[in-house]
């Protein structure tokens, strides 16, 4: 993915490259599209635009991104490598999800740190 991508890319945090999983930031929405569904269709590859989404930070922003004559899903939340970002930037979001994390460690590990039988 990364030699796929490497003429469109931009020094992070507007291109973060991870696996097969591409996170794309932009100013200009218009620069998310086009570029990008052509340039990764001339090596074959193809995103699926049913499980892409995108998140804005303008939460006054009526229109939707076009990919191929189709839209793409607007998300509030956008989860990359274990963090959550939020469109309206408060992190009650990310808090949460954090506890409740801690809360399944701590859930997995009470059998274990319970037992009589382990000294």
């Amino acid at each position: 993915m990364d030699a796929i991508t490497k003429a469109l890319q931009r020094p992070a945090p507007w291109t973060i490259v991870y696996a097969d999983d591409l996170m794309r930031a932009s100013e200009q929405k218009e620069d998310l599209t086009q570029a990008w569904s052509e340039r990764l269709g001339q090596f074959g590859v193809w995103w699926n635009v049913k499980k892409t989404e995108y998140k804005t930070t303008n939460l006054d922003e009526p229109s939707t991104i076009h990919v191929d004559g189709k839209d793409l899903r607007r998300t509030d939340y956008f989860k990359n490598l274990g963090s959550t970002l939020s469109a309206d930037g408060n992190l009650a979001h990310e808090v949460v999800t954090r506890v409740n994390a801690a809360w399944l460690e701590w859930r997995s590990m009470t059998g274990v740190l319970r037992d009589k039988n382990i000294p």
